[in-house]
């Protein structure tokens, strides 16, 4: 299909269960903590509720991965069973025979024993209903009975309903009323709000190993305007745009390639073309049809105006509703702090806060933050396009990728670019070019911006790429290395490794250096600190300046 078009390692809207391309939106994440921590014990009744392609399936997917290893899990896809049914497969799940010939009270019994065998050997149960929106009241009131099983250690059993919006409507009956009353905790799943469905769009095509944007911003607003911000309608519009783009042999995904691909997935006609053929069928009607009506009101409202503009403005207070807000202090405060809010960049403060949260929005392909940097070291392509890592190998120099915390950073000391994420599990890319205990200094797209660095640490990922030398045999690089420099990278590793300075340092002496270096690596084992360690004695890159 597209994927070479595209240079896509896979399809990146495919829709099959694959845990890498999960997505957490704010609403997923909230229902994930909610379920975890009420399902990781017993006797829990649990709700998810969300529209139809709002991600239910994939969340409770995602839920399975963070509940505890010691439990089992029963899955009941077809909501239409009675309660004997509920019961025999509750029992045949979990590898105890259950026959139809066995009432409700031989079933029940059955499965007590099974749920204190399965606590004694630690081991939490739990149902979880598919479809729920379909059980009957009978099955409903069958699982409330199932749930109050108690042993020693109290309830012995947990369930999970999960269905659409008309499940709530079921359990608020008022025949369900002690049931309602047993549910711990609700969770609802809603469409992913507009930066969420751009999120999402971008975070799937990283995945299947897109390195440019594809969607052009417009394209990513006819697609949430279209989708409804629904994942599953998103993934079928995205790859029939995809394809679309392919067969036009372009580039990128137009707008008007994402409202065709709407057409076609949806089978929905433009809402603006049937928008105007129903206002003039409406108005052909209303002007052969109800001429006289129409010149009644028209000629009421003229009467209605003049005698308004006539007597009126005799009545009226010369204090004005304006000069009222106006001269109260508090409701101005109040005023001018809403319309900060509800208009960024109306004052200086909101409008850098709102040019800073465009940038990182923006910020999610690594390729713009690895062009940045390569070009802080002094280096860019003749043609002016992108410059990528590849193109440091005609001078002797690579992109190292490390993982490792802020310290590990600072010790390299080297203008870097960090692997970020936001509360929303968002990633995201910046350069950071200065580094200190309270402020420091980033670069996000093409603008530099000074934040707090507590502000780095909660968002740092754990993983940074700089530009170093391409290392060779030591013997090779021995006459390119600066004395003064080895030994003040060494000093930095003896700190952090805890290690005898003295007995390392290097002096001018022949031989002093490359005892100095067999001695380091008999002590340390770590291909990364021997790397930083040469590198930071032959190539001054840019540095974090303090």
């Amino acid at each position: 299909m597209y994927e070479k078009f595209f240079s896509l390692d896979e399809l990146p809207f495919d829709g099959l269960p694959d845990n890498r391309f999960y997505y957490v939106g704010n609403y997923q994440h909230q229902a994930l903590d909610i379920l975890t921590s009420n399902l990781s014990r017993n006797g829990s009744i649990c709700v998810l509720s969300g529209p139809s392609g709002s991600g239910k399936t994939t969340t409770v997917r995602m839920l399975i991965r963070s509940l505890p290893k010691r439990m089992r899990i029963i899955a009941i896809d077809d909501p239409r069973l009675d309660p004997h049914m509920l019961l025999a497969t509750i029992l045949r799940a979990s590898g105890v025979v259950a026959t139809s010939f066995e009432s409700i009270a031989e079933l029940t019994l059955k499965l007590r024993k099974l749920l204190e065998h399965s606590i004694e050997s630690g081991i939490i149960t739990t149902v979880i209903c598919d479809e729920a929106q379909g059980l009957s009241d009978e099955v409903i009131e069958q699982i409330r009975l199932v749930s109050n099983i108690e042993g020693e250690l109290g309830k012995m059993i947990n369930f999970l309903l999960v269905g659409q919006e008309d499940l709530i409507e079921n359990i608020q009956k008022p025949m369900h009323k002690m049931f309602w009353g047993r549910v711990k905790a609700f969770a609802y799943l809603k469409a992913f709000k507009r930066d969420e469905v751009h999120a999402y769009v971008t975070y799937r095509l990283q995945v299947a190993g897109c390195h440019d944007p594809i969607f052009t911003n417009r394209a990513m607003n006819a697609l949430y305007r279209g989708t409804g911000g629904l994942p599953r309608i998103i993934n079928s519009v995205a790859d029939r745009a995809l394809c679309i783009a392919f067969e036009a042999q372009k580039k990128h995904v137009s707008a008007f390639m994402v409202k065709k691909a709407i057409e076609i997935v949806r089978h929905e006609r433009s809402v603006f073309v049937v928008g105007i053929k129903t206002f003039a069928k409406e108005f052909i009607k209303t002007l052969f049809a109800r001429v006289p009506v129409l010149l009644s009101g028209v000629a009421l409202s003229f009467a209605v105006f003049a005698l308004t503009y006539k007597y009126l403005p005799s009545r009226i207070n010369d204090l004005s509703l304006q000069s009222l807000i106006r001269s109260e202090e508090m409701v101005v405060e109040q005023y001018n702090r809403a319309m900060n809010e509800m208009l960024p960049g109306r004052n200086y403060k909101s409008k850098a806060l709102a040019l800073f949260n465009h940038s990182i929005n923006n910020s999610v392909f690594i390729s713009d933050s690895i062009d940045t940097l390569i070009k802080l070291n002094g280096y860019s392509r003749s043609d002016s396009l992108k410059t990528i890592c590849s193109d440091l190998d005609s001078v002797s120099l690579k992109c190292n990728t490390v993982s490792g915390d802020l310290d590990l950073v600072k010790m390299v000391n080297r203008v870097a670019v960090l692997k970020m994420r936001k509360d929303d599990l968002t990633p995201f890319y910046v350069v950071l070019n200065r580094f200190s205990k309270d402020e420091s200094e980033i670069i996000v797209g093409d603008k530099l911006f000074r934040v707090k660095t507590d502000f780095i640490r909660h968002c740092y990922d754990g993983q940074f790429t700089y530009i170093g030398i391409k290392m060779k045999s030591f013997d090779r690089m021995l006459p390119k290395i600066d004395i003064d420099l080895y030994n003040r990278a060494m000093q930095k590793l003896s700190d952090k490794l805890d290690l005898q300075f003295d007995k390392l340092k290097a002096t001018e002496a022949k031989y002093s250096l490359s005892n100095s270096y067999s001695n380091f690596k008999s002590l340390v084992d770590d291909d990364f600190l021997r790397y930083y360690l040469i590198d930071s004695a032959v190539w001054q890159g840019a540095n974090l300046e303090e």
